[in-house]
């Protein structure tokens, strides 16, 4: 696949393949889209030259595709009883838990343009395992949500889904927005600033020190999560997509040039690195460690494996 840019392609540019946050975002687009557009069948890849992702469609997207997304997840998380949230962290009683899948499950059967999302969704929030100490479910490994301040991941996506705008929705994966301070998930490598790396008491808020990030990809890294399962196992709870004997874990992600669809795309973004390695139109496998410090999870700087 060369870089030319056909009249059915959206390139997103803005997205670079060496970030796991970005990796996560564009996969999130391409779930939204394909929700809303099932008729366009939509086919992702990575433009092996630009480093970035690429839609593809049987047809142009609307011009105000990004308006369209945003209007939808606005009309979907501003309900008080919205059944793509079951509080403000993902961690909860399973109790709690199983009665929001059986929720889900049921909007399903709705009318909603994303009716399928939040079921979607709940299989990745966390497994239906709960830990026998206190008897709360596992949550993903994308987030600790332990319910301490930026932690609380279900309450920061239902503000950033209200604060992100149409335009700059759009520019940012377009390669033309302006990055801004906003809430973030911590999932860009970038956001690890340790204090011995900085002139002053990082507890201490100074102007100008914000991180400017694009809170468009933290918002699409959220529905990206919808391809990564969390699972119980002998072991606990895993999710799909990190790898590791033990935590903090790897998480590893591939590089392909072949247009895939939905179903496809989600058995290879979960495949082991031993099969990945030698999967048809994979290019590069890269990789990023989860670590904890700050009392916060970040992901490493990441390693080109392949």
């Amino acid at each position: 696949m060369n870089s030319t840019t056909q009249p059915n392609q959206l390139p997103l540019s803005g997205l670079k393949e060496d970030n796991p946050r970005d990796f996560l975002a564009a996969l999130g687009l391409f779930r939204l889209i394909d929700l809303l557009w099932p008729e366009l069948d939509a086919r992702l890849f990575w433009d092996q030259d630009k480093g970035s992702p690429c839609m593809e469609t049987t047809d142009v997207l609307p011009k105000d595709w990004g308006c369209s997304i945003l209007s939808e997840l606005k009309d979907l998380s501003e309900p008080a009883d919205s059944p793509l949230f079951h509080g403000t962290v993902i961690k909860t009683e399973i109790e709690n838990y199983r009665e929001a899948v059986f929720n889900a499950r049921k909007f399903a059967e709705s009318d909603h343009a994303l009716s399928r999302l939040p079921q979607l969704l709940y299989a990745s929030y966390a497994s239906q395992l709960a830990d026998e100490n206190d008897g709360k479910t596992e949550p993903t490994a994308f987030s600790f949500a332990n319910g301490q301040g930026g932690k609380n991941l279900l309450r920061d996506v239902r503000e950033l889904i209200q604060a992100v705008q149409p335009e700059d929705f759009q520019a940012s994966v377009q390669g033309v927005g302006q990055a801004a301070s906003a809430k973030s998930m911590r999932w860009s490598p970038r956001e690890f600033r340790p204090a011995a790396y900085r002139p002053h008491d990082p507890g201490t808020k100074l102007k100008g020190d914000d991180t400017l990030d694009f809170p468009s990809f933290n918002l699409l890294a959220f529905f990206g999560l919808s391809f990564f399962p969390s699972v119980p196992t002998s072991r606990g709870s895993r999710t799909l997509g990190f790898e590791g004997k033990y935590r903090p874990e790897y998480f590893r992600w591939p590089i392909w040039t072949t247009p895939l669809g939905t179903d496809s795309l989600q058995t290879l973004v979960c495949l082991p690195l031993t099969y990945l390695k030698n999967e048809v139109g994979v290019v590069r496998v890269w990789q990023s460690r989860r670590f904890s410090a700050d009392k916060s999870l970040y992901f490493a700087p990441p390693e080109l494996l392949s």
